[in-house]
């Protein structure tokens, strides 16, 4: 655990406190007592740099003496360290000076006279010192606590992005290899065509899926490679339209963020139509949100009666953890108009605390 004064810059602190107890220390010997300026200076420095050298060691005996040890063992401990730091530092301190001025009869007589006085003013050094350390290794100890929570759940969110991200991958993977299969039948150019557009697309979405953020316009690309791909199936019957502003394109968004999306327009619009299905892709930024609105029409006799699925709320999990709120993406249905409103924060880092 690292020592509050002799590591950083605490050090700088507790210097000043030492020079501004040695101060007033030296006024009451010299103005109420009377002693001469030397006297007062030496009496002071002598005391409390001693005092100054012993103190930091105290930070040893707390760290040891744990206030999680029983009641008994603790007092025991200080009792004991109290008793030979006072002891040492008074006597020392004591016998020096005399040494010094052992020619003034007055001040050994006053030194000798307090030197109880001397000891509880010691014990009470001690005591002070032992409770501000306490206070440190507490507050040490609960930043600790924090950077260790801070840090799982780091972890723990980094864990869960990754196991949504894998999420999307094998699910669309299983759609086209069952497109290709049912292809290879009827339309085997159409599935040898599907086959390299998906090669296209896996190269390209398993490349970035390391990376935590992508501008919009590489992900709309990544899009464009899974329409593509979805169009050797469904032909004219899937019509995409997009409307971006340029402004849009270089905003960073999650990665594979958008996929879901169109994945969900497709399966619950393309798949259960028999009219042509418009997919519509707009994007626009206000006020430092970036506003993505993707809409498609669909066939509501034939929509079956199914929930939001898997590919919605990954990307509201998603959206979730790395901006830290749970207010971006809003979906609605109206009679035959399904549309998804996602919304990037343009200036916000994504969150790490959350």
């Amino acid at each position: 655990m690292r020592h509050p004064i002799l590591s950083g810059s605490g050090y700088k602190l507790y210097i000043l406190i030492l020079l501004i107890v040695t101060l007033i220390h030296g006024s009451v010997l010299y103005f109420y007592y009377g002693f001469t300026i030397e006297i007062a200076i030496s009496d002071s420095f002598t005391y409390n740099s001693f005092f100054g050298v012993l103190a930091p060691g105290l930070w040893y005996i707390v760290t040891f003496a744990s206030l999680s040890k029983d009641e008994l063992s603790l007092a025991g401990t200080h009792f004991g360290a109290a008793v030979i730091t006072v002891f040492m530092w008074t006597s020392l301190a004591s016998f020096i000076l005399g040494l010094i001025f052992v020619g003034n009869g007055s001040y050994k007589e006053f030194l000798e006279d307090s030197y109880i006085w001397r000891l509880i003013i010691g014990v009470l050094y001690y005591s002070i010192t032992v409770l501000i350390f306490y206070l440190i290794k507490y507050y040490q100890d609960m930043q600790e606590r924090l950077s260790r929570e801070l840090e799982l759940q780091n972890l723990l969110k980094d864990s869960e992005l990754r196991m949504l991200k894998s999420q999307i991958n094998p699910h669309f993977i299983f759609n086209s290899l069952n497109s290709i299969s049912a292809l290879t039948i009827s339309k085997s150019e159409s599935a040898r065509e599907m086959v390299i557009k998906l090669s296209d697309f896996l190269r390209y979405s398993l490349g970035k899926d390391s990376v935590e953020m992508n501008t919009l316009e590489q992900e709309i690309q990544n899009v464009s490679l899974y329409l593509d791909i979805e169009k050797v199936r469904f032909g004219s019957k899937l019509n995409f339209q997009k409307t971006v502003d340029d402004n849009c394109l270089k905003v960073k968004v999650p990665n594979l963020i958008l996929q879901p999306l169109f994945e969900n327009a497709i399966k619950y619009g393309v798949y259960e139509s028999i009219d042509q299905v418009t997919i519509e892709l707009k994007c626009e930024e206000e006020e430092g949100l970036l506003k993505i609105l993707i809409t498609n029409n669909f066939d509501k006799e034939a929509m079956p009666v199914k929930g939001e699925g898997i590919g919605l709320d990954n990307v509201r999990k998603r959206l979730s953890l790395v901006f830290g709120r749970n207010d971006l993406l809003e979906v609605s249905k109206s009679d035959d108009l399904f549309s998804v409103t996602m919304i990037i924060p343009v200036n916000q880092e994504p969150d790490e605390e959350n």
